[in-house]
């Protein structure tokens, strides 16, 4: 049977997603463990003996979190790799993501956005200019995460209308009449699908009052907003020429491949490039930065490098085995027709 874009979307969504949960299950891991020794010591920055008592619940409390990330991410796998392969539960089972993902989306967007809509209030001591940009900076937080909400209750109802119709159910059954199995590989179309994503990510980035990052290079402005569009741009025209098996996307997939392993090395052998610029944003959203965060920064940042270094040359191989899959067969000579 035919896989649809919609089914391949839907997958490569999931595991996104998945692989979400997991780096936030990582992180907030080794951030309770952090936290579990400096509780244990009786040494909590910024916290008075009593109050470092109280809080021993947290760490217990963020491992039963990290528990229910992997749980949901491992649901999430196992629908993917089923939507993938056309199994009927799969149908069911992303249903029923779709129907809780767009609830909880539902209701947090609406609590983010009355957050937006009544006065924060101001810490006593604070100087009146700072607390007006801490407040400003806050509400551009709640907006965007009113922004990442309403894309998640969308994408959950995108998932109750499209598995329900009468089409992809009967891919899913196994009914005959189908179109027959596509040319392009799976992989192929998951990496066409994940370059039409990031296209569409790099459009959201242009509206988040952030500055952009390239090279270990701030960018702001319009600046950061021509960057964006043009990668965007790439992006997409790479996504399209990936699914319609050109040999020109291959190949412009491949250099934006190349061009982010180049960055990926460039931080590697640079971290403070990513430092500086994490350092940069969080000084534009007003966030305080503790010197005892740093060494956990520093390691958390060198594994997601090198995760994407691995990543990206997976990506690499992928577009190279499958080269052939974008030769174009050899036309036949046209012979001109006499009449005679």
């Amino acid at each position: 049977m035919k896989r649809t874009f919609g089914i391949i979307f839907s997958g490569v969504l999931l595991l996104l997603g998945a692989l979400f949960q997991l780096l936030l299950a990582f992180g907030m891991g080794f951030a309770s463990i952090f936290l579990h020794k400096q509780i244990a010591s009786g040494k909590l920055p910024g916290s008075s003996p009593a109050s470092v008592q109280v809080l021993g619940w947290m760490p217990i409390a963020m491992y039963a979190l990290c528990a229910i990330f992997v749980a949901v991410a491992v649901w999430e796998i196992l629908t993917a790799v089923g939507l993938l392969q056309l199994r009927r539960w799969a149908r069911y089972s992303v249903l029923i993501i779709g129907g809780i993902l767009a609830s909880f989306a539902l209701f947090h967007m609406l609590t983010m956005l009355f957050l937006l809509a009544v006065p924060l209030p101001v810490a006593p001591g604070m100087d009146a200019s700072q607390a007006h940009n801490v407040q400003a900076a806050t509400r551009v937080v709640f907006g965007v995460i009113a922004l990442f909400d309403a894309i998640l209750c969308a994408i959950g109802v995108f998932w109750l209308v499209y598995f329900n119709k009468k089409r992809v159910r009967d891919i899913f059954a196994g009914l005959p009449g189908q179109a027959p199995e596509s040319p392009r590989p799976l992989l192929i179309s998951i990496l066409a699908v994940l370059s039409l994503i990031g296209a569409v990510s790099c459009l959201l980035t242009t509206f988040i009052p952030f500055p952009g990052v390239f090279f270990g290079l701030l960018v702001y402005g319009w600046g950061k907003v021509a960057l964006y569009l043009v990668y965007a741009a790439l992006l997409a025209a790479a996504g399209i020429g990936l699914w319609r098996l050109e040999e020109w996307g291959r190949r412009l997939a491949m250099a934006l491949q190349a061009l982010h392993l180049a960055q990926y090395v460039v931080y590697l052998v640079h971290p403070s490039l990513m430092l500086h610029a994490t350092a940069e944003i969080n000084q534009s959203m007003h966030l305080p930065q503790q010197q005892s965060q740093l060494p956990f920064q520093t390691m958390f940042l060198s594994l997601a490098i090198g995760i994407g270094i691995l990543f990206v040359i997976a990506i690499i191989a992928v577009l190279h085995y499958y080269r052939r899959a974008f030769a174009r067969p050899n036309q036949p000579p046209q012979i001109e027709s006499t009449v005679s």
